[in-house]
């Protein structure tokens, strides 16, 4: 007799199965990607500040293929995300809205990649100790590039719109099977002054690349794509971001009352502001929440 679990699908069980079943997924995978960057960071850090023209990194297979393989099966249609089409004299791509409209486990994967634990690994290997993640995933998510898409060599933006927040590393993992080196889409590093002085990666599956952003590391998809009308060039974009403390804004402490007989209440609401653990966005937020305060 079959069993009704193992024949139902995700769909049959609504988005709370989806989400524990994509997060049990995560959970059985990853951690061996962290044991891999924690063995090999030494010689990591080594070929990240040897690289040229500027410093960076290439490593192949660092994922699980099983957990790439699923984003790419469930990488949107035209149709089912709200992409942003970039067509100007200096690109032609496509860019989701952070995670908005993806599935759920390219969600999660995504949030894993802005976890704590795999940022400490970055931060390790690019000497850069102040890191810290994007909660909006600005710009950052799913790319993608049909035939004749390219972008042209430049450096990228470092201000983050909305946040004191200034652009450090990026963080690119490709997601294209069977990709022919005859369709180009290579990645180019380039020197800013001396452009003979050049790095060129293909866009091959499971392949990841950090370097650093600044206003010298020129990089881009110079060669328009020649791949079928039927492929495209995919990939996710991760950003990693440091405080900017000139920014930073400390909210006030608590205050207190000074009518004694608030003591005595039984029920009393006030409001106070709360101040969010930096920890988490390497940031400093203040909110007002209503409390009732705890009897001594």
């Amino acid at each position: 007799m079959s069993n009704p679990i193992e024949n139902a699908t995700s769909e049959s069980f609504g988005t709370n199965f989806i989400v524990q079943e994509s997060a049990l997924d995560l959970e059985f995978t990853l951690p061996g990607t962290l044991a891999r960057l924690r063995q090999e960071t030494p010689t990591l850090k080594e070929q990240y500040n040897s690289g040229k023209p500027f410093p960076h990194l290439v490593i192949d297979g660092l994922f699980p293929e099983h957990a790439l393989s699923r984003i790419v099966h469930e990488f949107p249609r035209e149709d089912q995300c709200e992409w942003l089409t970039w067509h100007t004299k200096n690109e032609q791509k496509k860019t989701s809205r952070g995670t908005a409209g993806v599935s759920i486990f390219t969600q999660l994967f995504c949030f894993w990649l802005n976890s704590t634990e795999f940022i400490e690994q970055i931060k390790q290997i690019t000497g850069i100790d102040d890191l810290v993640p994007d909660p909006t995933f600005f710009g950052a998510g799913l790319h993608e590039m049909g035939r004749d898409g390219w972008l042209n060599l430049h450096a990228d933006y470092t201000q983050h719109p909305i946040m004191p927040l200034t652009r450090r590393v990026n963080l690119l993992i490709y997601l294209n099977h069977d990709w022919e080196l005859s369709w180009g889409g290579d990645l180019v590093l380039q020197d800013p002054i001396k452009a003979q002085q050049r790095a060129s990666y293909p866009p091959l599956f499971n392949c990841t690349i950090i370097f650093p952003t600044t206003t010298e590391t020129l990089h881009g998809v110079p060669q328009p794509l020649s791949c079928p009308m039927d492929r495209s060039r995919k990939l996710i974009s991760i950003y990693y971001w440091s405080p900017i403390a000139s920014k930073m804004r400390v909210g006030s402490p608590i205050i207190w009352s000074k009518n004694n007989q608030a003591r005595n209440r039984v029920s009393w609401t006030g409001q106070k502001l709360v101040k969010f653990s930096a920890w988490k966005f390497g940031l400093e937020h203040m909110v007002k929440k209503s409390q009732k305060p705890q009897r001594k």
